[in-house]
């Protein structure tokens, strides 16, 4: 997926996550120097920040995506720390002012004993104040837009088919890719499954942690969200 994945992702805008990012930090933490980007991808949310004074780092599970976001880096001359890492076991050395795991990545999380261990990482990273900002895609989405869904694209040297489905018992969104380059009589198969919590459960969790909720929110706005949201953002602080 790596090496399609900007096509892929490419009806995402970047620019407005990282403006609304930008107004929860100037909200909560306007004295940010430093941000982490847990899963970070090829890097491009944290390209997208304007701000030559933060600090930024990023990292990913997959070494092939922190490839071509320093590959990016390198190109432009911005200065991006990219590295692999897991979300549920990390650890620096330096204590940082904003963390966070957005478009949903958090949902590759599929047992709240797994969101524990990430918020223990967070907690141990942040400083005193520190904020940690995620989102989540909620059923509602799964079933409106990506149920029984497919899609099929053509890039300059690929092509590949996404095809989503939405387990209601089981609450699992899957999203199965079938990718072929040119010139490679291979097909390569990547499947994705997502684990979709009700938005009651978050916060009840949420609630069981060190940190304290300061909002959560109806895709990208600062309105309270709810179970018919298609996107909720998490504003969490560290006391």
């Amino acid at each position: 997926m790596a090496l399609i994945y900007d096509d892929v992702m490419s009806h995402v805008d970047y620019k407005e996550w990282a403006n609304y990012v930008s107004k929860i930090i100037r909200k909560w933490q306007p004295k940010c120097h430093s941000i982490l980007d847990i899963s970070c991808g090829t890097g491009r949310f944290l390209l997208s920040l304007t701000s030559n004074k933060i600090e930024r780092i990023g990292f990913d599970m997959s070494f092939e995506m922190v490839k071509i976001a320093n590959q990016k880096v390198n190109t432009n001359g911005t200065y991006i720390s990219f590295y692999q890492g897991n979300m549920v076991n990390f650890y620096l050395r330096k204590k940082i002012d904003v963390i966070v795991c957005l478009y949903d990545s958090i949902n590759y999380l599929n047992d709240f004993k797994y969101w524990q261990q990430l918020l223990n990482n967070v907690s141990t990273v942040l400083g005193v104040g520190g904020l940690f900002v995620f989102d989540v895609c909620t059923e509602n989405n799964s079933l409106r837009y990506f149920n029984n869904y497919s899609e099929r694209n053509v890039g300059i040297d690929y092509e590949y088919i996404r095809l989503s489905n939405y387990d209601k018992k089981n609450k699992i969104h899957e999203n199965k890719f079938l990718i072929n380059f040119d010139n490679d009589e291979n097909e390569y198969v990547e499947i994705h499954r997502q684990k979709i919590f009700l938005l009651r459960e978050i916060l009840e969790f949420i609630q069981s942690t060190e940190l304290k909720l300061l909002g959560y929110f109806d895709d990208f706005t600062f309105n309270r969200a709810s179970e018919d949201s298609l996107r909720v953002h998490f504003v969490l602080k560290k006391q």
